[in-house]
């Protein structure tokens, strides 16, 4: 009996023994249990969630709307329609431009001085250097017109070749032929603008013809000796704070008939040692009543002055003086 349980207990722990050595290898995995599983599961779909949230790469997804993007056209119904703008031209249709007025100022004859002497039938060609004395620009549209007295086989109308601004100078010139009856002879001449209307002022071209036929003379516009009264001079804004500053003076006289006129502005200061840059005595011929002639001064630095409109021709008489002035600092 000692004997059979010595054996069972061997059996034992031989079973022991092989135990122990099967519990030295791999463990198996435990089975999930279902709470395990369903936390997995929200975990995993936190995470998805999270990676959904993160900032998209704009450089290939842009944020914005589409039609907001430089060279995108609009596609939504809000979206505000920009016209583009017109493209520029590269000439503009002369028109009569209203808000201004025209005015030309004579500043020299070019050609042909007053009284040259012609054969008859001699052709030449007559240059007025004319200012835009005006505020609107003269264009192509405008044009230097016969008027009044001998056309001297002139044509009606010569257009400006170019745009002249206000203030600007231009020459303008019509060829003309001398009569063939000797004489005196003279003819007057006016810008008109692109509207057709005339402006002031005339200015003419007086020749004789030496020889010919019957002697002749055509010098008159209107007829009639006219007479310089009411003459004035204003500036637009006789105390200015700019520096340097152009001075902007309007003389004005009247006429009781149209005539030649000869005038220039004068001008003094007492402040020693400056000197006004005028220009000179200017002749031409006006219309009968109320005429207006500008003149403008670049003043540089400090002044107190005084000017004047000097009519000379046809009668003598000056206008009451107006003070200026223009402080620069020290």
């Amino acid at each position: 009996m000692k004997t059979i349980n010595r054996l069972i207990w061997m059996l034992i722990g031989f079973s022991l023994v092989l135990a122990a050595c099967s519990s030295t290898g791999e463990e198996e995995s435990p089975t999930p249990q279902p709470e395990s599983v369903l936390t997995a599961a929200a975990q995993t779909a936190q995470v998805q969630l999270t990676e959904l949230a993160k900032p998209q790469d704009t450089s290939t997804s842009p944020s914005q709307p589409l039609e907001t993007l430089p060279g995108n056209t609009p596609t939504s119904s809000s979206a505000t329609n920009i016209s583009p703008a017109p493209a520029e031209t590269a000439t503009q249709t002369p028109t009569a431009v209203t808000g201004g007025f025209d005015q030309a100022e004579f500043w020299s004859d070019v050609t042909i001085p007053d009284g040259t002497d012609f054969d008859p039938g001699t052709g030449f060609t007559k240059v007025w250097r004319l200012r835009n004395s005006g505020t609107n620009t003269w264009t192509p549209g405008y044009a230097i017109a016969f008027f009044g007295g001998a056309q001297m086989s002139g044509p009606a109308e010569v257009p400006l070749t170019g745009n002249v601004s206000p203030g600007d100078t231009v020459d303008v010139s019509v060829d003309l032929v001398a009569p063939d009856s000797g004489g005196t002879y003279q003819g007057f001449w006016k810008m008109r603008n692109a509207a057709g209307e005339f402006f002031d002022y005339a200015v003419f071209v007086q020749i004789d013809v030496v020889g010919g036929g019957a002697s002749v003379t055509v010098t008159s516009q209107p007829s009639g000796s006219g007479r310089v009264t009411d003459v004035s001079l204003k500036v637009d804004d006789a105390s200015p704070s700019d520096c340097p500053h152009t001075f902007n003076f309007t003389g004005s006289f009247t006429l009781n008939d149209p005539a030649t006129v000869t005038y220039r502005l004068e001008a003094g200061s007492d402040t020693p040692g400056f000197v006004f840059d005028l220009p000179g005595e200017l002749t031409r011929s006006f219309d009968a009543g109320t005429n207006s002639v500008i003149y403008t001064l670049d003043i540089q630095d400090t002044v107190n002055g005084w000017a004047q409109i000097h009519i000379l021709e046809p009668n003598d008489v000056v206008s009451d003086q107006v003070a200026f002035s223009l402080s620069c600092g020290p």
